[in-house]
């Protein structure tokens, strides 16, 4: 486990060297998708006079939400933090058969609370395990952990851990989790990623590290409010070649002001902090969350995850991006509204004059190639809502990114098209270099086949304010990669290729404000950005070599889209 955990605190930072074109061909087509996902196990679960069965048990009472008439939620779909309608549920007396753990001093039970096939069932006050760092909750399988009324399990800034262990079908309910302390890059919940865990109507709040951990498959977290943890809310890390992560269900959760010890300031290029991070995971669902006031990221995919479906989500206020997907594959990601994401990080960019588009949903090295099972080809971007982000969508691709490369920050994984968890097919005795026999586009990953449409991107920069008002660093769409440094790689070779053979298309999309884009590189050779006129101009043909003077000025894109200024 200490490898996973290890694996989960690499995170790509993106360096701007030399960056070079992106043009794009609008080709490409879009899949018929369902309608929304649904949301994991059936609404509300209870305890059976045995103590561990799940059973249906009446729900508590949940604010009405109000969709706009766009598909995406006008309002916060889980605003769980606090709300008694949501977390006051828990029954206020023992449930049948269920062994009574009294408020105060519960190390004594430590042992007993191992007990498989058991409800417990915590008496309203502060409850606290043995005072030494491993006081901790080990569970049997099939246990059951629910919370009266104020029921509360306290760290005490002592211990490391609430739940541990690697028990399978653990519920958790009623209960607030608070003050222990895991270190960076491991969890308070689920410590060592147990199989199908339910934690719901929960809080889990001012905790070291994660609040929650996830690394075995089919475990279901919601209507919880998850909130003021030191790195991640949610550490969902790391799937393996014989332990796969998959089916997890994240709904209804509030997820808020994590990352509280900033440690992107203290470990350099760490990337592993913000609300929700994912690691290897597949067949994964993000439904009805509100994920806000972040630092740092509010949802990152890193590292080959794929399948995931994200719908229906409020995500506002994170000091980074939105949603990052990175060095992955195929998502669906609709219906969700963006509100003001990644200003913080704007401002720093702009502040160093770096032009960099920084924006709600960042996709580098992530999509859909076609031929290797993926479910949804192409990724799409679509029916979302972004007001007042720093920017909206930024497709890009690092040439210099691949499974042999020096510049490779996840070794020893490499692709889908390869092996995920071994690179060694596209190793040679020389470093950065690719082997003859094997098609080298099979050893990178690919931003390929992203489909954004049928979006609307408003803007006012005075409201977005300081840094954005009367500039061009802010409000930009873009589509770009960089200029290859490395020999497999060299030059243009990339952009040309994502931009015209990759099946990237923006278009149904509606503009409102001052909008620019980003295209080929950050800036154009004037210095400025690309115009709605030349961002939606037919592109030119492909040259048949790549040099500095013949870069792409027009781009094809948003065939169908509108743009008013107000």
């Amino acid at each position: 486990m200490a490898f996973r955990r290890i694996l989960a605190a690499l995170g790509w930072r993106r360096t701007v060297l030399v960056v070079a074109v992106l043009a794009l061909a609008a080709v490409g087509s879009v899949f018929a998708l369902d309608g929304a996902a649904g949301n994991g196990r059936d609404g509300g679960t209870g305890d059976s006079a045995n103590g561990g069965a799940r059973t249906t048990q009446a729900q508590p009472q949940r604010p009405a939400q109000r969709p706009d008439p766009g598909g995406w939620p006008a309002e916060p779909p889980a605003r769980v933090c606090g709300n008694q309608q949501v977390l006051g549920g828990g029954p206020q007396t023992p449930p049948r058969g269920a062994v009574v753990v009294p408020a105060g001093d519960n190390s004594g039970m430590e042992t007993r609370l191992r007990t498989p096939d058991t409800t417990f069932w915590f008496a309203p006050g502060v409850h606290t395990l043995s005072r030494d760092e491993f006081g901790q909750i080990i569970p049997g399988d099939g246990s059951t952990f629910v919370g009266a009324p104020g029921a509360v399990l306290d760290g005490k800034r002592i211990n490391r851990y609430a739940f541990t262990g690697e028990a399978s079908g653990v519920t958790i309910r009623y209960l607030t989790i608070r003050n222990f302390v895991a270190p960076m890059n491991e969890g308070v919940v689920n410590h060592n990623d147990g199989t199908g865990w339910l934690v719901e109507y929960s809080t889990i709040r001012d905790n070291g590290g994660a609040g929650l951990m996830v690394g075995a498959p089919d475990n279901t977290y919601r209507y919880n409010c998850i909130a003021g943890n030191g790195q991640y809310g949610i550490n969902a890390c790391c799937g393996t070649e014989s332990e796969p992560v998959s089916g997890l269900v994240l709904d209804h959760n509030e997820i808020t002001g994590n990352n509280t010890d900033d440690w992107e300031n203290k470990v350099e290029g760490c990337g592993c902090t913000g609300g929700v991070k994912f690691w290897i995971n597949s067949d994964v669902t993000v439904t009805n969350n509100w994920v806000h006031d972040n630092r740092g990221v509010g949802l990152w995919l890193d590292n080959n995850n794929a399948g995931f479906v994200i719908e229906h989500n409020y995500i506002s206020g994170n000091d980074g991006q939105a949603l990052f997907l990175e060095t992955g594959y195929d998502a669906r990601v609709r219906y969700n509204n963006f509100q003001r994401n990644a200003i913080v990080e704007g401002r720093q960019f702009r502040m160093r004059d770096d032009p960099f588009p920084i924006s709600a949903i960042y996709v580098s090295e992530n999509g859909s190639p076609r031929g290797y099972g993926l479910k949804t080809v192409p990724t799409v971007i679509s029916h979302n809502n972004f007001e007042n982000n720093w920017g909206g969508v930024t497709l890009w691709e690092s040439a210099d990114r691949y499974c042999s490369s020096s510049a490779h920050t996840h070794p020893p994984f490499c692709t889908i098209k390869v092996d995920l968890y071994d690179d060694a097919r596209c190793e040679t005795a020389v470093e950065d270099e690719i082997p003859d026999d094997i098609d080298k586009y099979r050893c990178r990953w690919s931003t390929e086949n992203n489909v954004v449409e049928h979006n609307v991107f408003r803007i006012d920069k005075s409201a977005v304010g300081r840094g954005c008002a009367g500039a061009d660093y802010c409000g930009i769409n873009g589509l770009l990669a960089g200029y290859g440094t490395y020999p497999p790689f060299p030059g243009y070779e990339i952009p040309w290729r994502t931009t015209f053979r990759q099946g990237n298309v923006f278009r149904s999309n509606s503009y409102i404000g001052d909008w620019t884009f980003a295209g080929f590189q950050p800036t154009t050779a004037s210095g400025g950005r690309v115009s709605w006129a030349d961002w939606t101009a037919p592109a030119p043909p492909i040259p048949a070599t790549f040099t500095h003077n013949n870069r792409p000025e027009t781009f094809g894109q948003d065939k169908g889209s509108t743009y008013r200024t107000r």
